[in-house]
């Protein structure tokens, strides 16, 4: 996950990957999970413009943060 502004002063989130969140092989102890999926989606939750790599990580970033559609967009579009 990489957080920074825009010229336009709008906060980006670029979110590459969320397949710990639903694959149960990750590898990761509970506290890393809980801690990544706490930070990510307070991050997203406060960001103007989510960018992601494919839409199945969109469809993860709104299934599981429930943010607005409109907020998510992938990027190569």
């Amino acid at each position: 996950m990489k957080k920074y502004k825009d010229s336009e002063g709008r906060k980006i989130v670029e979110v590459d990957d969320l397949s710990y969140l639903s694959d149960w092989n990750h590898g990761y102890s509970w506290f890393q999970l809980h801690k990544m999926h706490h930070l990510t989606g307070w991050a997203v939750r406060r960001a103007d413009l989510v960018l992601v790599p494919n839409e199945t990580v969109a469809k993860d970033v709104v299934k599981y943060y429930l943010i607005p559609k409109e907020k998510v967009v992938v990027k190569g579009k």
